[in-house]
């Protein structure tokens, strides 16, 4: 069984979004990154569920971003609600 360390170092590389920057984006303490990397500490549940939140959020914003870059290339309007919508962070519950 995977750890959830593991489960978050997958998706990090799967989106290729820093771990640091996820634990950073979901309001956790670098001190607590560092702690669980190190195997200081396991990682609970909800600090883990908060990890990957914020890794769906920036994965989202960052297709958003490509996606709006390759339309300006291409000389297409770019429509803000169209982008909100396509590129919504998916719900994973609580």
């Amino acid at each position: 069984m995977k750890s959830y360390l593991q489960l978050l170092e997958e998706k990090s590389a799967e989106y290729n979004i820093p771990l640091l920057q996820a634990f950073k984006s979901a309001g956790v303490p670098t001190s607590t990154f560092y702690r669980t990397i190190n195997g200081q500490t396991e990682l609970r549940h909800e600090t883990a569920r908060k990890a990957m939140k914020a890794l769906e959020k920036l994965h989202a914003l960052q297709q958003a971003r490509e996606y709006t870059e390759r339309l300006r290339d291409a000389g297409e309007r770019v429509d803000i609600r169209t982008l909100r919508a396509k590129f919504k962070p998916r719900s994973t519950g609580a």
